[in-house]
């Protein structure tokens, strides 16, 4: 297991979750999240035969909570940050601190989904324990974490998009989740390699990241709306430059890269669905 020695809990966590982390999406940007939130919603009810009750942990705006209640779920979420309360989706209901701190009733939900959330967790395996509670006797979790064990986790070293310090506090592989989900009182049912939301940009953004460009610079840009000024004025100049020229010719590489490593097992993000034993 890797994990970060300076625990998120002994950091300022509004400045590691600022309003900006929590950006609203518009124009095409939006429509991509369509496509993603899509996925989402296929894998969180692949195991499921109809609509039922779900809860969305780490929610952030509610966007996806939201979307699996148009589709006739009874859908909720858990976000503790309030800088995610501006930007919010507002169309379910969403509970505004820690899954424990709801004090929910046991057999709750009949699926529980956790997207890229797990790994920001200061205690993840209390947070499993939580979550096996609220499940139904045939309740479903959906757990989405980046896999340090993955090829472009390997091959870009600290300059990997989806390592993210020091936000993310442990750096899971399918082994370790797998344990930590046995212990919880879980059974996997399936470990999917390939997600379109993750594995494409993570390759894209690394390989930017590992030709010396500022790191994660087109995601700050694209997605919080801002970077950071405090980087020399040649390598922002050269980091703008490469962007420009290669954003396009990079996306091809990326997705080829993404579909490799999903084929050998070692996805840059893993998506793992359990049951209750």
């Amino acid at each position: 297991m890797i994990y970060l020695d300076s625990p998120e809990q002994d950091q300022d966590s509004a400045s590691l979750y600022q309003a900006s982390y929590y950006r609203k999406l518009s124009g095409v940007s939006k429509i991509i999240e369509a496509i993603f939130l899509r996925e989402r919603k296929n894998t969180a009810g692949n195991f499921i035969k109809k609509p039922g009750t779900l809860l969305d942990v780490g929610c952030g705006t509610g966007e996806f909570a939201a979307a699996m209640k148009r589709a006739g779920w009874d859908a909720s979420g858990v976000e503790p940050s309030r800088a995610a309360e501006d930007n919010s989706a507002a169309a379910c209901k969403i509970y505004r601190g820690t899954l424990p701190e709801m004090k929910l009733p046991s057999g709750s939900f009949s699926v529980i989904t956790m997207w890229q959330v797990l790994e920001h967790l200061p205690d993840p395996a209390m947070q499993l324990t939580e979550i096996h509670r609220l499940l139904e006797e045939n309740g479903i979790l959906v757990v989405s974490v980046p896999n340090i064990n993955s090829l472009q986790a390997r091959a870009s070293g600290n300059k990997w998009f989806h390592l993210d310090l020091p936000r993310h506090c442990w750096q899971f592989s399918p082994d370790t989740v797998s344990r930590l989900l046995d212990r919880a009182g879980f059974r996997i049912k399936e470990i999917k390699h390939f997600s379109l939301e993750y594995n494409p940009y993570g390759w894209w953004q690394s390989l930017f990241n590992m030709i010396g460009c500022e790191i994660n610079f087109a995601y700050k840009h694209l997605k919080r709306g801002s970077v950071d000024k405090n980087h020399a004025p040649a390598r922002r100049a050269y980091t703008v430059l490469c962007t420009v020229l290669l954003s396009l010719p990079l996306l091809p590489v990326a997705f080829i890269l993404s579909l490799l490593e999903s084929a050998l097992g070692r996805g840059g993000v893993i998506t793992v669905t359990a049951e209750k034993k």
